[in-house]
């Protein structure tokens, strides 16, 4: 049986739990995403020009905000690293099926700073991460922090980060090579991406609350991208990377035999009985061999098309 049940039980989760309303008996409405979002770039653009960024010599960002009359040049205004944003919609999942994406059609603006591009790779979406990062919230309170790393990934995953946070290490890279082990359980890290990012509530915890973060609140990161892993969701032995067949970046819009379940979490992409992973060749350490069989040339990769020879 086709793992469909992992799509059916599959809910995206937070680094740590969020607290959600309590079922009392009383209701609860849960107030509109755009007019949420529409306060939430008003509040971060004002952060951004009421305080300033300094950098230790480990790189860390430390924000304050500027007193009466003081002189410090805020972030908004500040050259040295220059505030740049992009434009996302909310990748947080209900489900893995092709129309498990949240409902939620506002397009966000992130800002973000970039303190290190990092020497190494950009990682996909699918692909596991190796990050430190510390969380603040608008008055730059702590609320959570790593300074260690942890990986995480998503989907399907037990450690799997809000969506802000995923995104924005679509600007970064891992460390330009492998760490050194110093022997006393820390590592000398060279050339990693760091990132500090301005997160609208919807893109973070939205309605939710926990300990030093608002109910609809904005938050900000700063990120840490050590390295990442290529995951193979399904096993069938093409990465997962591979598998979104129209280029479109969207993993789960490809869909080969339409039975809503992507291709990356499906080990019968054509649904023609035979695994994928029983249609194509291997080399000695099970890499596939490219290019893809296709015994009747017709240009359609024989573990996509159910009417090969």
């Amino acid at each position: 049986m086709k793992n469909i049940y992992k799509a059916l039980c599959f809910v995206v989760l937070a680094t740590t739990l969020v607290a959600c309303p309590k079922d009392d008996g009383s209701s609860f409405v849960i107030r509109d995403r755009q007019e949420v979002y529409n306060e939430n770039i008003a509040e971060i653009e004002d952060y951004l020009k009421t305080n300033f960024l300094t950098v230790d010599s480990e790189m860390n960002a430390i924000v304050t905000e500027i007193a009466d009359g003081g002189t410090e040049t805020s972030i908004w205004d500040q050259t040295i690293y220059p505030l740049q944003s992009f434009t996302v919609k909310n990748d947080t999942r209900t489900s893995v099926l092709i129309d498990g994406r949240i409902d939620d059609d506002v397009d966000y603006k992130i800002y973000y700073i970039v303190l290190n591009e990092g020497g190494g790779v950009t990682p996909a979406t699918v692909d596991s991460t190796f990050t430190a990062y510390r969380g603040w919230n608008l008055s730059n309170t702590t609320f959570d922090q790593n300074i260690q790393g942890v990986w995480s990934s998503f989907p399907e995953s037990n450690v799997s980060f809000i969506s802000g946070y995923r995104q924005i290490l679509s600007k970064i890279k891992t460390e330009a090579s492998a760490p050194v082990d110093n022997g006393d359980g820390t590592f000398n890290r060279v050339d990693f991406g760091n990132v500090i990012v301005f997160i609208p509530s919807g893109l973070a915890y939205f309605n939710n609350s926990r300990e030093n973060i608002v109910q609809y609140g904005p938050i900000c990161f700063q990120i840490k991208l050590y390295s990442r892993k290529e995951r193979d969701h399904d096993g069938d032995k093409i990465l997962t990377k591979y598998e979104d067949i129209n280029n479109d970046g969207d993993y789960f819009n490809d869909d080969s035999d339409g039975d809503e379940l992507p291709d990356f979490f499906d080990v019968d992409d054509d649904a023609d009985g035979i695994l994928t992973k029983n249609e194509i060749n291997l080399d000695a350490s099970n890499n596939p061999i490219l290019p893809h069989p296709d015994c009747d040339l017709d240009g359609i990769p024989d573990y996509l098309d159910p009417d090969a020879c």
